[in-house]
């Protein structure tokens, strides 16, 4: 009897430890003191802070102990420029949320223009005003990169691989580069923005960069005076011309011969 007496007294105690622990959590919840003063919002550069607190749901005034931190990180992290957010209280009266941005790696045109980010994923849809300096990438279907398809992915990744050879480049800067893009059965094509159409095919890409800046140096002028230029054989380089009647192919080692006066447009 007195076993059983001790057992309950004991769980008495438990039951009104909790009880008084739980009343206690509940009136510090309620002080003034445990207000929000002050939200502070850090790492942002694309998305604005009004936006971040919008999505955060935080307002001061609130309580600070009265919301979940896990449910703000993944509130903030909804906004597309952030990639990862975290969140956190200076008790008693301020809040800090600092976030990680997205860095866009090049821009996937198909119907409509999306950023990828570096490990080749769409994050988000470009709208006006937003950042266009970055390697933009044609050819490739859009579902086909978000079912992860390792051909497609394979395509992009090539596409960088040459914008990259070209951020490198003296001779041929990735501001000639206009566009990259990427044919199921052909490869890849570089469309320059005041040049030719560069037909680089697949593989060995460091290669046959290294030979059209070949060709563009030894061309000089005459380079922009070409319609197209086929690098895709290893053995040979293909040079279309601008001419009027016909579009005949000049074929040389490196680079083709000029064109004569009349046979240019």
């Amino acid at each position: 009897m007195l076993k059983w007496t001790g057992r309950a007294l004991l769980l008495a105690l438990l039951i009104g430890g909790v009880a008084g622990l739980k009343k206690g959590w509940e009136k510090l919840k309620a002080s003034p003191e445990f207000k929000i003063v002050r939200i502070e919002v850090s790492g942002n550069r694309r998305a604005s802070e009004e936006e971040v607190l919008y999505l955060s749901k935080l307002k001061p005034g609130m309580g600070i102990l009265d919301f979940r931190l896990s449910s703000v990180v993944a509130s903030v992290e909804d906004h597309p420029w952030v990639r990862k957010a975290q969140v956190s209280r200076e008790l008693p009266d301020r809040v800090l949320i600092r976030v990680w941005e997205e860095e866009p790696a090049a821009i996937l045109i198909w119907e409509e223009a999306y950023y990828l980010d570096s490990g080749l994923r769409v994050f988000k849809k470009l709208i006006p005003g937003d950042e266009i300096n970055y390697p933009i990438i044609t050819g490739v279907a859009l579902e086909k990169i978000e079912n992860r398809d390792e051909t497609s992915l394979a395509a992009l990744q090539d596409a960088l691989t040459v914008w990259k050879l070209a951020r490198r480049s003296r001779l041929f800067p990735a501001e000639e580069v206009a566009e990259l893009h990427m044919d199921p059965a052909l490869g890849l094509d570089i469309i320059t923005s005041s040049g030719p159409r560069v037909a680089f095919g697949e593989g060995l890409f460091e290669e046959k960069f290294r030979k059209l800046e070949r060709v563009r140096v030894e061309m000089g002028e005459q380079f922009y005076m070409l319609k197209g230029l086929d690098l895709s054989q290893s053995d040979r380089v293909v040079a279309r011309f601008y001419r009027k009647e016909a579009e005949p192919v000049a074929e040389a080692g490196l680079t083709a011969p000029a064109p004569s006066p009349a046979e240019k447009e």
